[in-house]
């Protein structure tokens, strides 16, 4: 994974001589450029906290709901150890939307159910993964297909039984396995319905709403079109690392169907970063793009080799104009992410 500063760059050098990869560094979370503020657009793209609709879906969901007998089980904030799973994300996953109600046991990414387990929450808690409600501005629609099964990256938990520090301890362990989430509870924080727990799994593709939702909350936003302060719980360091690591390592990819690209972030420590009409120095710069920005990247090939932020490399990122060289895109890998360009 790449790492954030020239003070680092030594180690990642080091690192790829000894064949040490990325993935293999147990502090690798913390490797991952800090997220920028939400511009005003990718604002728009959240829930507005009033989804009558959807608060309708949850309290039918909770209408059905047992006595939960799991509440001591977040009297702490420890998790279960946890890796990710390899996955096939299937081609035509967006196609063929599959809608359902509130209370599904199915629906969850591979990863995210794994995460779950390692939080310990049970099928039981899961109110919602993949649903319809329009209010919702299309926040529980389906994502993608993994593995031959659909899945939504956002799922609602429901926090029935649970005290205010146990809910606290969760939302704690959530962050811990990728989950950025929040308790929503009625009139607090910009939200106004059910009370439940709202998470979204980082390290999955999904729609550029829940990608909006994803940085609002690494930046302490509700993830509310408001995108106020999130006052309920303040994340520890640790949390807020691993919700950025698995962020990274989803290349902020987005399900918004087919050719969309890859979301990546330029990071040259202020200067800004020259766009070519191809994959070479000597190539005549067309543009440039501010330190900071979001690119989308379309394809990726090799080209002139260029020293930069994240090391030495050749690989160049094809986006709309030309091309940048990767070595001051932060991707969340050290290798290629997106189609070779042809």
């Amino acid at each position: 994974m790449k790492l954030t500063n020239t003070i680092l760059l030594a180690a990642v050098m080091f690192s790829a001589a000894c064949g040490v990869t990325a993935s293999e560094r147990e502090d690798f979370y913390t490797d991952v450029p800090d997220e920028a503020a939400l511009t005003s657009d990718e604002v728009a793209l959240l829930p507005d906290g009033t989804e009558v609709e959807h608060a309708n879906d949850l309290s039918a969901a909770l209408a059905t709901e047992g006595d939960e007998t799991d509440a001591a089980t977040f009297d702490d904030t420890e998790v279960a150890e946890m890796t990710d799973v390899e996955v096939t994300d299937d081609i035509d996953g967006t196609t063929t939307p599959v809608y359902q109600a509130a209370i599904l046991k199915w629906g969850l990414h591979p990863r995210a159910s794994d995460a779950f387990r390692a939080a310990g929450v049970t099928a039981s808690r899961i109110m919602q993964t993949i649903g319809n409600a329009s209010a919702s501005a299309g926040t529980h629609a389906q994502d993608g297909s993994v593995n031959g099964h659909p899945y939504s990256a956002a799922t609602d938990v429901s926090v029935s039984g649970l005290s205010q520090t146990q809910i606290a301890n969760l939302l704690e362990r959530l962050a811990k396995v990728g989950f950025a989430a929040w308790y929503r509870h009625s009139g607090h924080d910009g939200w106004y319905g059910v009370d439940h727990i709202h998470a979204v799994y980082a390290n999955s593709k999904m729609k550029s709403s829940l990608r909006s939702q994803v940085r609002s909350w690494l930046v302490g936003r509700n993830g509310l079109v408001s995108n106020s302060i999130y006052s309920f719980h303040h994340f520890s360091a640790a949390a807020r690392a691993a919700v950025n690591g698995k962020y990274a390592m989803s290349h902020q990819g987005t399900s918004n169907g087919s050719g969309g690209g890859i979301s990546a972030r330029v990071n040259t420590h202020g200067i800004a970063l020259h766009v070519r009409s191809s994959a070479s120095l000597s190539a005549s710069i067309v543009s440039t793009v501010s330190d900071g920005s979001y690119i989308t990247m379309t394809c990726q090939k090799r080209g002139s080799s260029v020293t930069g932020t994240y090391g030495t490399t050749t690989l160049w990122d094809k986006i709309n104009g030309g091309y940048v060289s990767d070595a001051f895109i932060a991707t969340g890998s050290d290798g290629q992410v997106a189609p070779t360009c042809n």
